[in-house]
């Protein structure tokens, strides 16, 4: 909770309310959304998303300059407010991944917004008063989140009331997204105009009208697209319900590279607003500055599911290196000269991989409990994440850096098989592990550019070495490795688990 400084003929005023992520739970009343929206409302912000609020929204937050309640259960009509009550201008609204249902109110038409996201609801109708809630924003432009609802209807000229980012200029993004509903565009200048503002590129028709799925336990394993072959995704759901995911690619310069960060979800949908980027030391793990870790945001993905093997991926990547080298972190440095990156923003379809033994009654098998990522404590910033099949077979992949003193990122992966004893390098601790996981051939992807320019035939698959890991229990192991590349060497580390993944509850 935040007040202001000063006081006001005895009064402080109320700012702020942030309680974002903090497992929150229960049902809000009448009283209390009177309270806190209408009555005694905090000026300029009030962010409870990302918790577990149940209940209707029965007043609008009309007084609170920035309200975010996304992530949440609250359910019911939106609520309308008194045309003749003038709302904040330039405001933020977001409303999404909840359970909102029925028509947007007509009074909506009387809001100027910045952003409105009411995606992922159960919303049918009143779309146009959306448009407008969005229109005649006194600076800059104006992004509208519609996607993932169940409105119908062919969008006509009415739309270009809204004065949304186009998606052409800047690195903002497109400020228009209409996914996942059963929109028709019969005209083709609106269809233009939908192309040159919608969020993942102008390719939007790739997305309407295309039912989906729900986003379960086996929803966990690697996916790719076959044109992009090379590149690709390690998605995990949590035992906790939120997704974790690894992105491994190559950034715009050739180099290897990858992303992570744990996102939020909605029932057919996840999302992740940053995925980090790091710099860091093979056997070393982060490089820091002071305190802080080089780590920085570059990309932002949302994965909707059509069905048991098939994603759609928006994906909007930020070409940080061409603002610079990855080298301060510290908060209280001096700020550096604003540098907006590039962006580029596609839309692509990933096929599944692999599939986690254990995220369905089906797949059982004695070895899915070391599925996860895992790390070495005395080397955070680096580490594996390794996906047990059906077969007794294992996925890994190692997230490190190269060994040359660069401080940029390394990928390997490779298929081995669990539970056969492999060869040991140096003396195995005690006690003797209890099952082993033997890859022959890690594998070195290099050569390849992110983003229009990738190309398969680029990708050169470098034999890396071998690699052994000893699980002694679910939660502790060893790493054994030795590369057929000098520099990264010979050695052997501890690790714990980091994550581990979700499982199907069987009988």
């Amino acid at each position: 909770m935040t007040c202001s400084e000063d006081d006001f003929w005895g009064y402080y005023e109320f700012l702020a309310l942030e309680l974002p992520d903090n497992n929150l739970s229960g049902e809000v009343n009448e009283e209390l959304v009177w309270l806190l929206l209408k009555h005694l409302p905090p000026r300029e912000q009030l962010d409870l998303a990302n918790n577990d609020i149940g209940g209707a929204l029965h007043h609008f937050p009309i007084l609170t300059g920035n309200v975010d309640l996304s992530g949440n259960r609250l359910a019911g009509p939106l609520p309308a407010f008194d045309p003749d009550i003038h709302p904040l201008i330039d405001q933020h609204l977001l409303l999404a991944r909840n359970r909102f249902e029925g028509a947007v109110p007509e009074s909506w038409k009387e809001l100027r917004l910045r952003r409105l996201d009411l995606s992922d609801n159960l919303l049918d109708d009143g779309f146009l008063h959306a448009f407008h809630a969005v229109s005649d924003v006194d600076s800059g432009k104006s992004h509208l989140d519609l996607g993932g609802n169940r409105f119908s209807g062919e969008l006509t000229s009415a739309i270009f009331i809204a004065d949304l980012n186009p998606n052409d200029q800047g690195n903002v993004g497109g400020g228009l997204r209409i996914c996942f509903n059963d929109f028709t565009v019969a005209d083709d200048d609106v269809a233009e105009w939908i192309a040159g503002h919608h969020a993942g590129g102008p390719e939007f028709e790739q997305c309407l009208g295309r039912e989906r799925a729900d986003m379960t336990a086996d929803i966990s394993g690697s996916w790719f697209n076959p044109d992009f072959d090379g590149e690709g995704v390690a998605l995990q759901l949590l035992d906790t319900g939120a997704p974790l995911l690894y992105s491994f690619s190559f950034d715009r310069q050739g180099r290897q590279q990858w992303l992570f960060e744990v996102g939020h979800g909605a029932p057919q949908s996840f999302q992740w607003e940053r995925l980090m980027e790091t710099r860091g030391d093979f056997g070393q793990g982060f490089r820091f500055d002071g305190d802080y870790p080089l780590m920085r945001g570059m990309t932002r993905m949302r994965f909707d599911r059509l069905d048991n093997d098939l994603l759609h991926v928006e994906r909007n990547y930020y070409d940080m290196a061409a603002c610079g080298p990855l080298e301060y972190a510290d908060p209280d440095r001096p700020p550096t000269m604003p540098c907006p990156p590039p962006l580029y923003a596609d839309r692509l379809d990933y096929d599944r991989l692999t599939e986690l033994a254990g995220t369905s009654c089906d797949n059982q098998t004695g070895y899915q409990q070391y599925s996860g990522a895992w790390y070495n404590p005395e080397q955070p910033g680096e580490g594996f994440v390794v996906e047990v099949l059906e077969d007794d077979q294992a996925l890994v992949y190692w997230f490190t850096y190269a060994a040359d003193g660069s401080g940029y990122q390394a990928w390997m992966t490779g298929v081995g098989r669990i539970g056969h004893p492999p060869p040991i390098i140096g003396t195995p601790p005690p006690p003797p592990p209890d099952t082993p996981l033997e890859v022959e051939t890690l594998w070195q992807p290099i050569g390849a550019t992110y983003g229009p320019d990738f190309d398969p035939t680029d990708v050169e698959r470098i034999d890396w070495g071998w690699l052994g890991i000893q699980f002694d229990d679910a939660d502790s192991g060893h790493v054994y490795f030795e590369s057929h590349l000098e520099d990264f060497g010979t050695g052997d580390f501890p690790i714990e688990r980091l994550a581990r993944p979700k499982l199907a509850e069987c009988d």
